[in-house]
């Protein structure tokens, strides 16, 4: 295990200790992101099963719709046919019902990032007016600017993300019995641009957040 390196801002920022407060807020929003974003990526990918069960059952539906030559099988049997749809369709609600769960989990997800920035907002509201110490950064520690924007960037992407999956979720749940194919990929590959955007701050971020940052 490496070692916690001490970032000390005495001497840099002995007149405004606040912005030493809005630095260890932005380490603990990025530490939230950076642990959140697990709990989408696992709740995205445990959706797969459900996913693929709706898309199964999808397509047995439209074979029993199309279904031809059950004029005997009917006779023999009544209601058969509307008694297999209704069995259908309540496990497709049944599956798209866990679905939406996943969509509330990533809205959970965005709402702890919202209190982050929130909170780093305004601590950030306190020290805007010094250019010098909110542009400052070094070679391991991003300028709060920078940090700020990056969090806000985050926040706007996820939360597009939700919306964009909650009403691709809605679109499915009414498009499910005529197999639309193109809603289940998009569901697959939505979140490309989140993850890029999200690893490559981090990326940036891995010595600040390791930094035990003293006064």
């Amino acid at each position: 295990m490496s070692a916690i390196m001490e970032y000390d801002f005495n001497e840099t920022w002995r007149e405004n200790p606040r912005t030493t407060k809005l630095l260890q807020q932005l380490q603990k929003a990025f530490t939230v992101v950076k642990t959140n974003l697990k709990v989408w990526n696992e709740a995205i990918q445990g959706s797969q099963r459900q996913l693929n069960s709706v898309r199964n059952l999808s397509e047995q539906r439209h074979c029993c719709v199309q279904a031809q030559g059950l004029q005997k099988i009917t006779q023999k049997f009544h209601n058969v046919k509307e008694k297999l749809m209704f069995k259908i369709d309540k496990e497709i609600d049944n599956h798209m019902t866990h679905l939406f769960s996943v969509v509330d989990i990533c809205k959970e997800v965005c709402d702890k990032v919202v209190k982050q920035n929130e909170r780093c907002q305004t601590l950030y509201n306190t020290v805007c007016e010094d250019l010098n110490l909110i542009t400052k950064r070094s070679p391991t520690c991003p300028s709060v600017v920078e940090m700020m924007e990056w969090l806000q960037d985050i926040e706007c992407l996820m939360m597009k993300q939700h919306s964009v999956r909650k009403h691709l979720l809605d679109k499915l749940s009414v498009a499910v019995k005529d197999q639309d194919s193109a809603l289940y990929k998009q569901w697959e590959n939505e979140d490309t641009e989140l993850h890029q955007t999200v690893n490559g701050y981090l990326s940036f971020l891995e010595f600040f957040l390791d930094m035990k940052i003293v006064t």
